[in-house]
């Protein structure tokens, strides 16, 4: 079996050759031959690098590796991350009530974590160029399922909800070692041709898991408790393991350095701009501490992207942006997220609160929104390999999200949740479309060579988005109704919907983006 794969392969099998001195590590890698040898290090143009694939050849079949094993565990891995960003959403209010938290610590139970991964995210794909696949994984995996049992005996009294923050920032970190891995896993051991459809169902995992964290957070709810909500990590992070470990993958490292001041820099950056766009609904958009954050996070940023520019090798290559095809289906994701993660933290804590619903009932209410999403997702990967183009799935589903997103936000004031339904369908089968597509087509964009950091970027891009969302939705709520989020949370309509509509435009400027010809694999 001849496999393809971005990187050296990371997958045991006895190799004969160049292939055996590849397989060693990144370090080991030989330089192409050719005329082209002897070339600068700077990023090619779109379609250079097809050369670049290496081939391994296993001599035996016991040797080859288990794929479904790999994408199992790589998807799970992925679900479980994206899970704990929306399952906290149905159990705000009886973690809340049960730990006497406000509603702006309830933001930052949810906001802290999605900060945490976004910024972490470089730094996990660090640690696996310096210390390997597999050690960085299994320390992302351990440190999620440990900061997940804290948060789920966290004590309620003085300082619970310090401990809790605490826990999901530790938490987003263990989910940022394991994010950069999977993907890149993923791509190593599929061949080219078997890319879209592997993409699709780990995107797909990862995204049922995304937006059905309400529906199994309420039913762990009422059943267990919303302490389960965090226990139910441990299990999973244990199966996720072991699948690894039959799946028999080694280790591979570089000799890249690792950095210290980038990531320092990239965290606090973020930090004071999240927090800053976030208060300015409380605080004002004129507020001298509004802007005071603004602009330190902004100079940190800018002091961090300047360090990634001028040191080698750079914590993000920051060149891939000089790919245009690469740089628009970033911008794309960045807005996808941005719109999603708040559309169901929002929506969910608003269904409940609008109809004094319970956990349970709750869940079934967005199992509509849930199963279009699922549908969305599993039919991306077929119109990918059915046409071989990103333009079809990707634009019908943002024009689709956008529809549903604005219909959803007209019809919020009606007292029938059956006027919902159909504004939730078409918004979750447009988010769940575009999502697949567009992860094959930003590895398909650059060359072999530049696909883990290219993978690691658009990561830490999609991470970003939703903690941009939701502090941004989050500042529409308190600016628009600050006397009804005192007294009932995010769950009063006039502020919700101005979320909405915020959200509708970020659809709508995503789908713009997305018009102009695409071509996967171009």
């Amino acid at each position: 079996m001849v496999m393809k794969a971005p990187l050296p392969s990371p997958f045991s099998g006895r190799l004969s050759g160049a292939d055996a001195s590849a397989s060693s590590g990144y370090s080991s890698v030989k330089p192409r031959q050719g005329p082209d040898a002897s070339a600068p290090e700077s990023l090619p143009e779109k379609g250079e690098g097809r050369g670049a694939f290496m081939t391994t050849r296993c001599a035996r079949p016991a040797d080859r590796p288990r794929k479904r094993l790999v994408l199992a565990a790589m998807g799970g891995a992925g679900g479980m991350v994206m899970l704990d960003q929306t399952v906290v959403a149905v159990a705000l209010q009886p973690m809340a009530l049960a730990l006497g938290l406000t509603t702006a610590q309830m933001h930052w139970v949810v906001l802290v974590y999605v900060l945490s991964l976004s910024s972490f995210v470089p730094v996990g794909g660090m640690t696996t160029r310096r210390y390997g696949l597999l050690p960085t994984f299994r320390a992302g995996t351990l440190l999620f399922s440990a900061s997940s049992a804290v948060c789920g005996f966290v004590p309620a009294g003085e300082g619970t909800e310090v401990v809790l923050c605490t826990a999901r920032a530790v938490q987003g970190a263990g989910a940022a070692l394991m994010l950069p891995v999977a993907t890149t896993v993923v791509t190593a051991v599929y061949e080219r041709h078997e890319h879209g459809r592997a993409l699709s169902i780990y995107a797909g995992v990862a995204q049922v898991f995304f937006v059905g964290g309400p529906v199994a957070g309420a039913l762990l709810i009422h059943n267990l408790g919303w302490r389960s909500v965090f226990w139910v990590n441990l299990p999973v992070g244990a199966l996720i393991l072991w699948a690894l470990a039959k799946a028999n993958v080694t280790n591979t490292v570089s000799d890249r350095r690792l950095h210290f001041l980038e990531p320092v820099l990239m965290t606090v950056g973020l930090a004071c701009c999240v927090t800053g766009l976030y208060q300015s609904g409380e605080w004002g958009a004129y507020d001298v501490r509004t802007w005071a954050l603004l602009c330190s996070g902004t100079v940190l940023l800018t002091a961090s992207a300047w360090r990634m520019r001028s040191h080698r090798p750079p914590l993000l290559d920051l060149r891939l942006f000089g790919n245009r095809d690469y740089a628009r289906a970033v911008a794309v994701t960045f807005l996808v997220q941005a719109a999603q993660l708040p559309a169901l933290v929002h929506g969910t804590v608003y269904l409940r609160q609008r109809w004094d619903l319970s956990v349970l009932d709750t869940g079934i209410a967005l199992l509509p929104l849930v199963v279009a999403l699922a549908v969305g997702t599993a039919g991306s990967g077929f119109l990918l390999d059915r046409f071989h183009s990103v333009r079809l799935p990707v634009l019908a589903g943002l024009l689709c999200a956008t529809a549903g997103m604005a219909g959803w936000t007209y019809l919020l004031p009606w007292s029938d949740y059956r006027w919902y339904v159909a504004p939730m369908i078409v918004a979750g089968f447009g988010l769940g479309l575009p999502i697949p597509a567009l992860s094959a087509w930003m590895m398909d964009a650059v060359p072999a060579r530049a696909q883990a950091d290219a993978s690691l970027l658009r990561q830490t891009m999609r991470q970003l988005g939703g903690v941009v969302g939701l502090a941004g939705a989050g500042a529409v709520v308190l600016a628009f109704g600050p006397r009804a989020v005192d007294a009932a949370g995010v769950g009063h309509t006039s502020a919700t919907r101005a979320a909405f509509a915020f959200l509708s435009g970020v659809l709508a400027l995503a789908t713009l983006l997305s018009v102009s010809p695409m071509r996967r694999g171009a």
